[in-house]
């Protein structure tokens, strides 16, 4: 029985000194009364401990931001008695306006007790006897759809060594969010004080109607405040936030008088634009004349421009490129553009018109729709080009021709008076054009009766310009094998072409086209196409990457051979078999 009472009373002197030795959990802040866009300090403390302490701060996430948190310790020693605690330092950020509540938490398996705050509207002091201030500015109030919105943060501030600064990051619903250009930097005066200034450029392009909400946008950063711990000598660092609030966006819809079969472009301004690489004075059949077209808008990126009509005309041959996209800043705006290049090479001799462009647009200023136009180019092309010692006077011929076509013509001639020709002097002259013309027919006549001393050809004639004969056929293949193994693709082609013609024994086969279609063979006509693609910048291929596909045009021409000296053979052996004609005519 005495041992129970021990018992007894060993437990309950346990118990009040567990109770004497409780560590308590307590919360405060550092002011219950803030402004919209401040921090709140909220410190919890725990005595008897060190560190190690498990709390739950999920309650926190629905008011509050934590923007940081910070841990300090405890240790002394009064009359012979030891205390300990540890505080957690918590700057948190209220998400919105009015009377909120920091909620009750688990800490170290106790609930902590709630404190009730007041967030009050921000003022627009403007920033007047602030050392940091934050202003956000929007180019619009309402905009149309698809419309480039330029929205600005800017951070003044006095305070110096601020580190690790952090902004709201932007992030809108159906929305194209572009960083115009780097953060800039400078600084100004403003009341007479010299501030600081931090600079960020958005363009914002809404994908939908109705309204858009720009967040608020906060600032964070940390500054030291000039102490240190004792052991470690580590600077103390505070944090310090401002705060700019947020924007709602009316957004339009595309106005009902824009062109329904049209893109949508809605800018400041439109410009189309097209460069020739030709003055068109001296165009010829098989010349390639590049032309450059170009759309750049202010106010749009450039991969909102469409692609530009294609264009078809039946005696010209289009080459495109990959088209460019581009993007620059000009003023803080936006400013794409989209360039596209093709080479254009005739095949005919005749007048060409290259039909213009029109592209609709829609005046975000004026709010009208607009055009960006082209007029229609026309240029004459004349025949093949000759490289004979005659081929200064056809080019001559040519221009004069274009004169006398351009020049007026008089719609009353007047017949001219004076003293007529005497009868002796126009027989004279009869007879000296009659004897001329005669001694011209001799010399045809003995050119045609001696075919060994053939004219030779001018120098620097192209290949294609000699002249048709029956044994020139070999020669010309031989050219065009020795040409294949360079390479070199405008001496290829001129080399394909000279065999074609003595081949086909046609000297009106002007150009690869011409000589594939008359062939009829599908490989020797892709292979010509990638040729021709490659001359005039059609594709990326260089002269290398075409090696086997010339092998395989070679390949075609002997086959080609092969069959029409089989079929010369064969004519030669019927031709044996065949009896002579009974009497000789």
């Amino acid at each position: 029985m005495v041992n129970l009472l021990a018992y007894i009373l060993a437990a309950i002197l346990t118990l009040l000194s567990s109770q004497s030795f409780a560590q308590p959990v307590t919360t405060s802040v550092d002011r219950t009364e803030i402004v919209r866009g401040e921090t709140v300090l909220l410190t919890i403390r725990v005595d008897g401990r060190q560190g190690g302490v498990p709390m739950d701060l999920t309650p926190l996430e629905a008011d509050f931001q934590l923007v940081s948190t910070r841990t300090s310790s405890q240790l002394r020693a009064i009359n012979n008695r030891t205390e300990s605690w540890i505080d957690y330092n918590l700057t948190l950020f209220p998400l919105k306006e009015g009377e909120l509540e920091i909620p009750s938490m688990i800490v170290a398996g106790e609930t902590t007790t709630p404190i009730a705050i007041s967030v009050l509207p921000q003022t627009d002091t403007g920033i007047a006897n602030q050392s940091l201030y934050l202003e956000t500015v929007i180019s619009k109030d309402s905009i149309y759809v698809q419309e480039q919105l330029l929205f600005t943060i800017r951070l003044y501030f006095t305070i110096q060594g601020i580190r690790n600064p952090v902004f709201t990051e932007l992030d809108i619903p159906e929305t194209v969010i572009q960083q115009i250009g780097t953060p800039n930097q400078y600084e100004k005066l403003v009341n007479g004080e010299r501030y600081g200034i931090y600079e960020k450029q958005y363009a914002l392009f809404p994908q939908r109607s109705g309204n858009i909400v720009i967040p608020d946008i906060m600032f964070r950063g940390e500054v030291t405040d000039g102490s240190s711990n004792y052991v470690f000598r580590n600077l103390n660092t505070r944090t310090i936030t401002s705060f700019a609030n947020g924007y709602t966006i009316e957004v339009k819809e595309k106005p009902a008088n824009y062109p329904q079969d049209a893109v949508w472009l809605p800018a400041s301004e439109v410009q189309l634009s097209q460069v020739w690489d030709n003055d068109f004075s001296n165009v010829r059949v098989g010349d390639a004349v590049n032309r450059i077209v170009r759309v750049e808008a202010f106010g749009l990126d450039g991969a909102a421009l469409p692609p530009l009509p294609t264009q078809s005309i039946e005696t010209i041959n289009f080459y495109r490129q990959t088209p460019e996209i581009e993007r620059k800043y000009v003023d803080g705006n936006i400013v794409g553009s989209r360039i596209e290049e093709a080479s254009l090479v005739p095949t005919e001799s005749r007048t060409v018109r290259i039909p213009g462009m029109t592209l609709p647009w829609f005046d975000i200023d004026t709010e009208e729709v607009k055009y960006a136009t082209l007029e229609d180019t026309a240029f004459r092309v004349g025949p093949l080009r000759s490289t004979g010692p005659d081929a200064e006077d056809d080019e001559q011929g040519l221009v004069d021709d274009a004169e006398q076509n351009l020049s007026p013509v008089n719609e009353n001639p007047q017949l001219s008076s004076g003293v007529e020709t005497p009868i002796w002097i126009i027989a004279l002259i009869s007879a000296l054009v009659a004897a001329l013309l005669a001694f011209f027919y001799r010399q045809i006549q003995n050119n045609k009766n001696n075919p060994s001393a053939p004219k030779p050809p001018s120098v620097g004639a192209p290949m294609y310009a000699q002249a048709i004969a029956p044994n020139e056929e070999a020669k010309a293949y031989a050219a065009l094998v020795t040409t294949s193994k360079t390479l070199h693709l405008p001496a290829l082609r001129l080399a394909i072409i000279a065999w074609g013609r003595q081949y086909f024994a046609d000297s009106d086969l002007h150009t690869l086209d011409e000589l594939a279609d008359r062939t009829g063979d599908a490989d020797f006509k892709k292979v010509s196409i990638k040729i021709q693609q490659a001359l005039y910048g059609a594709s990326n291929e260089d002269a290398a990457s075409l090696k086997p596909d010339v092998e395989l045009l070679l390949a075609r021409v002997q086959a080609l051979r092969d069959a029409r000296n089989q079929t010369l053979t064969q004519k030669v052996k019927d031709q044996e078999y065949t009896l002579p004609p009974l009497y000789k005519s």
